[in-house]
């Protein structure tokens, strides 16, 4: 994780259609480059969290004011073959 950020300030979940645990790392190294705190949630953390994640794909939580460039990051990722 990029920043130790506190919970709370994680306020937007970001539900992706990533399931490959190599563009998942990829991600999450991105985030961390671009000083973005998240917290990763597997199928299983996100279910636990009540998101509604069943099908396997990847979420990530972030603050707010990093909605917009977390996006970008993960719209890139998602658009690579």
């Amino acid at each position: 994780m990029p920043d130790q950020a506190d919970e709370s300030d994680l306020d937007i979940l970001i539900q992706t259609g990533i399931t490959n645990p190599i563009a998942i790392g990829l991600v999450e190294s991105l985030l961390q480059e671009a000083g973005i705190p998240s917290f990763s949630m597997d199928r299983n953390v996100a279910a636990r969290q009540e998101s509604g994640n069943i099908l396997g794909w990847w979420s990530v939580r972030i603050p707010r004011e990093f909605e917009a460039e977390a996006r970008e990051i993960l719209h890139t990722v998602e658009s690579m073959k």
